[in-house]
């Protein structure tokens, strides 16, 4: 393979990208490995390695801690302006999507929590920490808050499901207006482990506090999405000035 000026890593970069395009490389598919890729074009493990991290960072491919690179699926769209539940919505697209729990507890709400929830700190919160996979890898974990008083018995509930329907069936709650903050941050390494990310590597936060029909606060919840995996839209409207 000869390119001329071109880097040599672009040029490897450039192969495999042909082959992901072609379909010889499916989704979620491993890489070659850095050792596999040297000797097969006569370079070193660390033009093997800028390769393959220059697919990463074009959203090509994705690493998972001490697995390797693999294909990126095509990232999964959540509409933030929307109240429908993310679970619900990906399930109306046809995406496969399964939730597992990691945690979910009686505690004290911290200080921030409270005045997420417009309650006092120390005030009893259901708390509960899942991971949501398509095809058995994981897109993203969120950690919700809600008022304890509120919804007597929520623990006994099958938490594998989208909540937002289960609070509105079993609750007569719904989620009618939120306010989102999204920004980038590092994980940490219980989160590393959870998402398969190396740790401190830096992923999308979301924060979001769920309002009811009286605007009052009921839940609040952070997410930590793979940003490689996903993307996200948002709908607004722009208003003439009088």
């Amino acid at each position: 393979m000869s390119g001329g000026d071109t880097p040599r890593f672009q040029e490897i970069a450039r192969h495999l990208s042909a082959e992901i395009a072609n379909g010889n490389l499916v989704e979620h598919a491993l890489l070659p490995s850095e050792r596999y890729l040297a000797q097969k074009y006569g370079v070193s493990r660390m033009t093997a390695r800028r390769a393959l991290d220059t697919l990463v960072s074009g959203g090509l491919a994705y690493s998972e801690d001490r697995r390797g690179r693999f294909v990126s699926p095509a990232r999964i769209t959540y509409n933030v302006s929307s109240m429908i539940s993310f679970v619900k919505d990906a399930q109306t697209a046809g995406k496969e999507l399964t939730i597992e729990v990691i945690e979910a507890k009686l505690s004290a709400a911290d200080a921030f929590v409270a005045a997420q929830l417009s309650i006092h700190s120390g005030d009893p919160v259901y708390a509960y920490t899942r991971v949501f996979r398509s095809k058995g890898h994981a897109i993203f974990m969120e950690t919700e808050y809600l008022i304890a008083q509120l919804f007597p018995g929520f623990l006994d509930n099958e938490l594998t499901q989208s909540t937002t329907g289960l609070l509105e069936s079993c609750y007569n709650k719904t989620a009618s207006a939120g306010e989102i903050v999204i920004r980038m941050r590092a994980v940490n390494t219980e989160e590393a482990v959870l998402l398969g990310l190396p740790s401190g590597q830096s992923a999308f936060e979301l924060q979001q506090v769920i309002q009811d029909d009286a605007g009052a606060p009921f839940c609040f919840g952070r997410q930590l999405w793979r940003g490689e995996l996903a993307e996200f839209i948002a709908h607004t409207i722009v208003k003439e000035e009088l």
